[in-house]
């Protein structure tokens, strides 16, 4: 019988076996990590390596050591600057056969760092001018992420900021339809796992892009997803201003004076403005 120690062991198949794979997994990493060390040119060796032992983690259950065999093969790619065994590597252990939940959002947390600046929000990392294979890479890697996280409910978080990623990249490319249509996509207004502002600045993004894309039908529908109540809560008064101000534009397109004179009396009443002079004074000319 072999070394390995086993777990979770029960009659009746009412819990599934578990095989104790965690010493193996740190020699077989530090043998990965090694040959990658002397060579760069070593990495399918080194994957390669990984890859027979994912399959008995994740088929043994072993779902911590399972976890660091996911990040160690990213972190290999990664150090190897190999982007494109780093896609095709993230690919393939995220559609894995069975493959645990913990697994595929240890991926997808491992990459975010690759994709998006410090701070845990959705801005895409700034890459220097002029360096068309980096931000190609960039753009790929969000793409593959925003994939990988489509349909999964414990990843809704991640794919809300991965869109809106997306968007930015778009938008910044000059596709303003393109990002407009990228965020239609997410239907944030669902997701349980986002707090109350974070729904209401991605609905306000949506509006911002619809307006822009000229879309004013879809906007109209897009507004009516945020409740007028929750922007009277406490601390919701910049996304207050941002959505009012954001129905002007519809509401001046539609020509419809009384609507539009309600948007700049909603902005003049919030008490922000009215400690300013300048803006409430300009509210009431509008």
């Amino acid at each position: 019988m072999s070394s390995t120690g086993a777990s979770g062991r029960a009659e009746g198949g009412q819990l599934e076996e578990r095989v104790d794979l965690s010493a193996e997994t740190a020699s077989k990493i530090s043998q990965a990590r090694t040959l990658v060390a002397s060579s760069p040119s070593n990495l399918r060796d080194a994957l390669a390596l990984l890859a027979a032992l994912e399959k008995r983690c994740r088929v043994g259950n072993d779902t911590p050591s399972l976890v660091r065999v996911c990040e160690a093969c990213l972190d290999l790619c990664k150090e190897a600057g190999d982007d494109e065994a780093l896609l095709a590597t993230l690919k393939n252990l995220s559609t894995r056969r069975s493959q645990k939940a913990k697994a595929i959002g240890a991926l997808v947390t491992k990459c975010l760092p690759w994709v998006l600046d410090e701070g845990g929000g959705f801005t895409p990392i700034v890459i220097a001018e002029g360096n068309e294979a980096a931000a190609k890479a960039r753009d790929a890697l969000v793409e593959e992420l925003r994939e990988i996280t489509d349909g999964k409910m414990y990843l809704e978080a991640e794919r809300a900021r991965l869109t809106r990623t997306m968007a930015i990249l778009k938008e910044a490319a000059g596709d303003v339809a393109g990002a407009a249509d990228v965020l239609q996509e997410v239907h944030v207004e669902t997701y349980g796992s986002i707090s109350k502002r974070e729904k209401v600045e991605f609905i306000l993004e949506q509006m911002r892009l619809t307006l822009a894309k000229k879309d004013y039908v879809r906007a109209a529908i897009v507004s009516n997803k945020i409740q007028r109540k929750t922007l009277e809560e406490e601390g919701m008064t910049a996304e207050k201003i941002k959505f009012y101000t954001l129905l002007t534009q519809y509401h001046r397109h539609d020509k419809n004076a009384l609507e539009l004179a309600k948007d700049y009396h909603a902005i003049y009443s919030t008490n922000s403005v009215q400690e300013k002079e300048n803006e409430w004074k300009e509210a009431l000319i509008n």
